[in-house]
């Protein structure tokens, strides 16, 4: 495994904590006031979640490579090769539906500030927006629907291998949930702690 994949973890683990914390900054405000604010903090969240999510899936797939040959329920009904694939299109298609719909939104966010308030600072975030939300859209196109017909293939396909298509099945969707509710957890606690110190609202409640 080559460093690279672990530095573009890393890279990963940090964006997303920073977005948990910077909507959690915002975040009981951004429900009192509603409207776009909220839309936007809620796209931040799933982005978090999301961020978090492919690291603890990565980080999952690479502890089921490690311990494969170690569990004899894996070794003898799973072959490791189309656990890795079924699971890796999952995940990829589940990003996917997550991050381009969010990412559009916060694009737009960025366009629409940019044009508001015209300064250098504001014209690199909507550059940056724009150009990240193009990869993401074009990628997409070109990679979910091959994800989707290896899914279909591991789903529906492989006649005389019933139970063993079952527990790949499972397994790849055991390691799935896993990731989703580490990123879920993972981003949550990281919103809630920012909420809680950069509430403004905190000493007028407690009062």
């Amino acid at each position: 495994m080559s460093v690279f994949f672990f530095v573009l973890l890393i890279v990963n683990f940090a964006i997303s904590w920073w977005n948990a914390h910077a909507v959690g900054r915002v975040w009981s405000e951004a429900k009192l006031e509603g409207g776009s604010m909220r839309v936007l903090t809620l796209s931040g969240y799933i982005m978090s979640v999301a961020g978090f999510t492919m690291v603890y899936g990565n980080l999952l797939l690479l502890l089921t490579i490690a311990l494969y040959q170690y569990v004899p329920f894996l070794y003898e009904n799973v072959e490791i090769s189309s656990l890795i694939g079924l699971t890796s299109d999952l995940l990829y298609v589940m990003l996917v539906l997550a991050i381009v719909p969010t990412g559009i939104i916060i694009w737009l966010h960025s366009v629409i500030h940019f044009w508001k308030q015209k300064t250098l600072a504001n014209a690199g975030v909507a550059g940056w927006n724009t150009f990240a939300n193009v990869r993401n859209i074009v990628q997409a196109s070109r990679e979910v629907p091959s994800a989707l017909g290896r899914i279909a293939e591991a789903l529906f396909g492989g006649k005389g291998k019933k139970e063993g298509n079952t527990i790949l099945i499972l397994v790849a969707i055991f390691i799935i949930v896993c990731a989703v509710l580490g990123g879920w957890m993972t981003a949550s606690a990281i919103m809630k702690r920012a909420d809680r110190q950069y509430d403004l609202f905190t000493e007028v409640r407690t009062r």
